[in-house]
């Protein structure tokens, strides 16, 4: 989503971390209050406590920080040091590498900040201004191309094509999109013009080919703005079909915090929901949402969220899976938290010592008869693709060797026709595998070097017209 900070973007000093089984949100964390708790730099606060990852020059770059905390993060070099850390419990120490922001001169602090208000996300009144010049070149740009300056229009077209990446914020990649389709089309036409203005004309000065005038629209995207509303449109539906997503699993997030809470028949936590008890939880939340609403039809909000809590709970059950996979592959993480978390699954972990922490949380609940999925939605999606593409080569390969029809092929893929054969079709494919089938079986005997064999192999197949003869003579 426009506007996040990935954690490699983020001063490498500052602590990172989220709320409850950290696979939520990422928060930057600014301070911690008089009661001990994490406090983080955006206005977000959660029932949870805030759980510190440590600072983001430790954590994986290409995770995103949450946007308000986006908005206010400091960034900005940083040094790094080396320092000896005691395990508590372990009696060992480690080293660690800390990060501490370069201070730098006030001439380089000057020149720092400079470049991060340019870099700073375009407010709404700074992007139309931005919009505003690019349109105004847009126009120049009609102007060259009609005059035949073409050095001038391509080095202009080149200047409209940079400047357009450089306006961000909110809502930017929308502006960018429709500002690309309006250049694009305003070159097209122009060099359209152009050229229709140097085609003939005949005695009387109007063009040979006159034009037919056709009521109505007969290309969409001929038709004015149009093209630039369907970008900006696209834009819009992968933003919402984004959001949407990222809320199902926001919830997910937090009905799966409440099942690790939950222990099963096993004293393991009921990370699947199997129990009856993990059940009737998340039910809970649900009827907690509808409780107290006014009766139906007196409140359009009220009315609102009763519709859409079937909706929700279908993206909680689609985003379940990617969230019980990322919470069991964070426990290979060394945090302190993770080590927290670790506690949950001892059992586990003492059965299986040589395993990875979340390949032993596997094992363990797969040897229980309570398998966890592995694979996020992503990666079976992709799993499934490869599988069918490699069905799909095997039936071509069977077709090209004469083991298959390609009637009988499209029918394996799923792509056939569902209509009965007649009898005479259903003959000549079979006539037409055997013949394929017959010439494949000659071709090898003819390469068999040995003559004996060669041979041998030659007699078999007289054999068998000789008996096959003798079946259709009975």
């Amino acid at each position: 989503m426009a506007g996040k900070l990935k954690l490699s973007e983020v001063r490498g000093d500052v602590r990172v971390g989220s709320a409850g089984t950290g696979t939520g949100a990422i928060h930057a964390i600014k301070d911690v209050d008089a009661d001990g708790r994490n406090v983080p730099y955006c206005p977000t606060r959660t029932k949870t406590p805030l759980r510190s990852w440590g600072q983001a020059h430790e954590q994986k770059p290409h995770l995103e920080l949450c946007i308000k905390c986006s908005k206010l993060v400091p960034t900005g070099p940083v040094e790094i040091a080396e320092e000896q850390v005691s395990i508590p419990g372990l009696n060992r120490t480690v080293t660690r590498r800390v990060a501490k922001p370069v201070t730098g001169t006030a001439e380089e602090k000057t020149e720092t900040d400079a470049m991060a208000a340019k870099n700073a996300p375009m407010k709404k009144a700074e992007q139309e201004k931005a919009a505003e010049e690019i349109r105004a070149d847009i126009e120049r740009l009609r102007s060259l191309i009609a005059e035949g300056k073409d050095d001038s229009a391509k080095e202009l077209a080149e200047g409209i094509n940079a400047a357009i990446p450089k306006i961000t914020g909110t809502g930017a990649a929308a502006i960018k999109a429709k500002l690309r389709a309006e250049a694009e089309k305003a070159e097209k036409d122009a060099k359209k013009a152009k050229a229709d203005a140097k085609k003939p004309t005949d005695a009387k000065g109007s063009k040979k080919d006159p034009e037919i005038v056709v009521k109505g629209t007969q290309d969409f995207m001929k038709a004015e703005g149009v093209p630039d509303r369907i970008v900006a449109a696209a834009e819009k539906v992968k933003e919402v079909a984004a959001q949407k997503f990222a809320r199902g699993k926001e919830v997910a997030e937090a009905i799966f915090d409440i099942r690790t809470h939950i222990l099963d028949k096993d004293d393991d936590p009921d990370l699947t929901a199997r129990s009856d008890q993990a059940k009737k939880a998340a039910s809970a939340v649900y009827d907690a949402v509808l409780k107290g609403l006014p009766e139906e039809g007196t409140d359009e909000t009220a009315d609102i969220i009763r519709e859409a809590i079937g909706d929700i709970k279908k993206d909680v059950r689609n985003a379940m899976t990617d969230v019980v996979v990322g919470y069991v592959r964070a426990l290979d993480q060394e945090t302190p938290e993770t080590l927290e978390e670790r506690k949950r699954f001892a059992k586990a972990l003492d059965a299986y010592p040589d395993l990875k922490p979340s390949e032993a949380v596997f094992k363990h609940y797969e040897e229980a008869g309570k398998a966890l999925p592995k694979q996020t939605r992503a990666e079976i999606a992709k799993a499934t693709r490869e599988k069918k593409a490699l069905e799909r080569k095997k039936v071509e390969d069977a077709v090209k060797a004469g083991e298959l029809s390609e009637e009988e092929a499209a029918e394996t893929l799923g792509g056939g026709t569902t209509e009965e054969k007649s009898p005479k079709e259903k003959r000549a494919a079979y006539l037409q595998r055997m013949k394929n089938s017959w010439k494949k079986h000659v071709k090898e005997i003819k390469a068999i070097e040995n003559a004996e064999e060669q041979e041998e192999a030659l007699d078999e197949l007289t054999a068998l017209l000789s008996t096959l003869r003798k079946e259709l003579k009975a």
